[in-house]
């Protein structure tokens, strides 16, 4: 019978990468490339997997971390959109005073 897979510790710099009990690493991958944001499971190449698979492959001990890191994910995203359009109002605003 096969072991299953679960998080075994955090390791790394901020934010850090949840090492799992197989050697393979799972972050939320945060390159801006323009992709979107997804999480990646690294040692066995680099394959990208949803929030669900993430929150199971992190097993019940880390199921938390992948739910925290992504909700401040989704908060970050949130402010950095905020300041672009207060920055996009700002500058149509100026477009329109010319008249």
């Amino acid at each position: 019978m096969e072991e299953r897979v679960c998080g075994t510790t955090l390791r790394g710099d901020e934010p850090k990468r949840l090492e799992l009990s197989d050697g393979s690493r799972l972050m939320l991958d945060a390159a801006s490339n323009g992709e979107r944001k997804v999480w990646r499971r690294l040692g066995h190449g680099h394959t990208s997997v949803s929030v669900a698979e993430a929150r199971d492959l992190a097993g019940d001990e880390f199921s938390g971390y992948v739910e925290t890191r992504t909700r401040s994910e989704v908060e970050w995203l949130r402010a950095v959109a905020d300041w672009y359009r207060e920055r996009a109002d700002h500058l149509q605003s100026q477009l329109g005073a010319r008249g």
